[in-house]
């Protein structure tokens, strides 16, 4: 069976809804048709006190390349006892 490498790129800098978000780590995944942004242990929690969940995400690489206000198409969300994992799914920038 024939590998593929993914095109995981380590991020910075995360805002929700402009509003900063910190984390344990957290990467971008560049697939053909979508993004996906996968954060671990995000705080705040993306789910904000004024409205049911977030409407777009804004990154930054670790390498300094910035994607502001991507709409967030769909997301999933893991908890476990010791880390919560959230995965923001979203088409790439034009």
């Amino acid at each position: 069976m024939e590998q593929t490498s993914r095109s995981l790129f380590p991020l910075a800098n995360i805002w929700l809804d402009d509003a900063p978000t910190t984390f344990t780590h957290a990467f971008l995944e560049r697939l053909a048709y979508e993004w996906m942004v996968e954060i671990v242990n995000p705080f705040p929690l993306p789910l904000l006190e004024d409205r049911e969940l977030v409407l777009d995400i804004s990154i930054e690489q670790t390498d300094g390349t910035l994607f502001a206000h991507l709409p967030i198409q769909s997301y999933s969300i893991e908890a476990g006892n010791e880390f919560s994992v959230y995965r923001f799914h979203m088409y790439p920038p034009e």
